[in-house]
């Protein structure tokens, strides 16, 4: 079974095969901005599709989102917006994007988690008094 960022990140790259925008999170069949998880909706841009992933579909943990928003990322440069609005921009690009996202998932899994267990082990370092010592 597929942890929830995986299914997120399949989700939303499912979203944008059906349909993509290269402006705005989502358009209508008119071309007109939406809110990506509005009904009009039919295209999508990869962030637009994985805001959609995480309301409709998923438990809401902000921690798979953020996972899934960070391979996506990562996939596409560390600029998701900007990389998707290139005018030379394709689907296919996108797709393939998200299919280096699902191939990045474990090693962001593994690094948040490090981070965490790094957060938890620091602890404060008491320190005796300071002696001061002129120098002469």
């Amino acid at each position: 079974m597929r942890a929830d960022d995986e299914l997120l990140l399949a989700r939303a790259s499912d979203l944008v095969a059906r349909g993509w925008c290269r402006v705005g999170l989502a358009q209508d069949r008119n071309g007109r901005q939406v809110e990506p998880w509005r009904s009009c909706a039919r295209s999508w841009s990869p962030l637009g599709a994985l805001l959609v992933a995480l309301y409709t579909g998923s438990d809401g943990s902000l921690d798979s989102f953020r996972i899934a928003y960070t391979c996506l990322a990562l996939a596409t440069g560390g600029r998701l917006e900007a990389w998707n609005a290139e005018r030379w921009r394709t689907q296919q690009h996108v797709l393939n994007a998200f299919a280096r996202a699902q191939d990045l998932v474990p090693s962001v899994r593994r690094n948040l988690e490090q981070t965490r267990l790094d957060r938890a082990v620091v602890a404060p370092v008491e320190r005796g008094p300071v002696a001061v010592t002129r120098a002469s």
